[in-house]
């Protein structure tokens, strides 16, 4: 967990004409009461026993930023991330990593894609698990393709049951 920034996110675009255009989002932090650090608060998760036991204060601290996060947030830095994309049709090359790999992954879930923009994503470090129920629809779309990357150092590295979805 050292190098991985999980509550600041990146997102960079590359267009056919080879502009590239950085966002940055910081995912607002929410106080939180202790009993939702605790394992029950967690177990819709679903995380195996070997996990459950890789499973510090800061993980469950960051698991619950990103569960609690407010959808007319997540709304806002969707559409600040789709209005950022080329008007042009030309394909355009997304590299996000952290909480901008949430955003990604939540603007192709909510259809926020123009259907024809040929867009491909390389996702770092997605914590595919954490989207939610109601959003996590399948990637598969004719238009986009998603290439989910896991680094060695990332918090979400320990837990293939909140990255497993994207395999």
């Amino acid at each position: 967990m050292a190098c991985s920034h999980p509550l600041k996110g990146q997102i960079k675009l590359v267009s056919g004409s080879q502009r590239k255009k950085v966002l940055n989002f910081d995912l607002p932090v929410k106080e939180a009461a202790f009993s939702d650090f605790l394992m029950s608060s967690l177990s819709k998760l679903k995380l195996s026993k070997e996990e459950k036991r890789e499973l510090s204060l800061d993980h469950r601290k960051i698991i619950q930023q990103y569960l609690s996060l407010d959808p007319k947030t997540l709304l806002e830095y969707v559409d600040e991330f789709v209005s950022a994309l080329p008007d042009s049709n030309k394909k355009v090359k997304v590299s996000s990593e952290d909480f901008g790999s949430f955003i990604c992954l939540a603007a192709i879930s909510m259809d926020k894609i123009p259907k024809t923009m040929n867009i491909s994503f390389d996702l770092l470090d997605a914590p595919t698990g954490l989207i939610p129920m109601k959003l996590n629809k399948k990637l598969c779309q004719k238009n986009i393709s998603v290439n989910f990357l896991y680094s060695e150092d990332s918090w979400v590295a320990p837990f293939e049951t909140l990255y497993k979805v994207a395999a």
